[in-house]
């Protein structure tokens, strides 16, 4: 008789929780596969082990043709392949039975993403350190512009952490105020909840003690208790993703970035791998820094950039594919 289709993607989404799978994660899979599983039940399979290969593979057809990328696509026969393994696994269908091992992924177009310039970070971090300058001003009944003071801080240190480090714009936001020390910032609950050490410019730690007294000047002087994260707004709460941005765009723009580049966090990290190949940085290392659980990823987010041969020499050289 075996499991029903609705039953096994309950049975593991509940497993992925219990296995303390991100939150991003879960809600990714059980997105996917309710569209999955509609797809099927309009064609009237409704148990794990009546699915084919062609019904995946007309799923994935049905996908791009809806206008969705091979790499999103990709991200959706993960998820199926997420499926049957759980089923595999808690013995719901046999191994050599499972349809998913006779569907190939789908070949992805390789495409070139521009990132900064020296030239153009230069400009930006520039730009955010002259305003941290800004003479405090009072400005009406007795009140000085420390917000000024404090956001302009706030947005040099972040630059200045994207760009030295490389970490993910969430991985940075969310950072508590132990998390940095003179040399290095730890990590807690990166990407896959795996912890790691970035190491640091002294300029940033220089810098953080900078905002740490403007924000202190900040908030005492309103009487708010902020959160113990490193970025927060200017009512304490935490910095999220979309106010970053926004800001991180406007200082873009008031440099002229070129309109070709995508003034946004994620270029940064683009430009930190960039650098750390072009200084034939070992790809293992850069696997590390970046905080990717597979060698392949960072081949593929590395070949993203227009540096081809670069890339080829950083893997040919690699000591761990030379050893003899």
């Amino acid at each position: 008789m075996g499991i029903s289709i609705q039953s096994a993607i309950q049975e593991m989404l509940f497993d992925n929780k219990v296995r303390g799978l991100s939150k991003n994660t879960i809600i990714f899979r059980e997105k996917t596969l309710r569209v999955f599983s509609v797809f099927l039940c309009q064609n009237d399979i409704l148990n794990i082990n009546k699915i084919k290969p062609i019904h995946i593979k007309k799923y994935l057809v049905g996908r791009l043709e809806c206008g969705y990328s091979e790499t999103t696509v990709n991200g959706h026969l993960r998820v199926i392949r997420a499926l049957f393994s759980y089923c595999i696994n808690e013995e719901y269908i046999r191994y050599e039975e499972a349809p998913i091992h006779r569907v190939k992924w789908i070949k992805e177009k390789k495409t070139i993403v521009n990132t900064f310039t020296d030239s153009e970070i230069k400009t930006m971090l520039q730009y955010t350190r002259k305003r941290t300058f800004n003479t405090i001003k009072k400005t009406g009944k007795g009140r000085t512009g420390f917000c000024t003071k404090f956001v302009n801080e706030r947005n040099y240190l972040l630059l200045l952490i994207l760009t030295d480090t490389g970490m993910r714009i969430n991985e940075a936001l969310s950072l508590k105020l132990e998390n940095i020390n003179d040399s290095q910032i730890i990590i807690k609950s990166g990407k896959g909840k795996k912890d790691r050490i970035v190491h640091c410019s002294p300029l940033v730690y220089k810098q953080y003690l900078k905002y740490a007294r403007a924000k202190e000047n900040y908030f005492s002087s309103n009487g708010i208790i902020p959160l113990e994260n490193v970025f927060v707004t200017k009512f304490g709460k935490k910095y999220d993703y979309r106010l970053a941005e926004k800001e991180i765009y406007k200082i873009g723009k008031a440099v002229n970035i070129r309109d070709s580049i995508r003034i946004s966090p994620h270029t940064f990290r683009h430009y930190f791998a960039q650098k750390l190949v072009r200084e034939n940085v070992d790809i293992y290392m850069i696997q590390k820094l970046l905080g990717h659980a597979s060698i392949k990823t960072t081949e593929i987010y590395l070949r993203s950039l227009n540096i081809e041969n670069e890339i080829n020499k950083v893997i040919k050289y690699s000591p761990l594919q030379n050893l003899d």
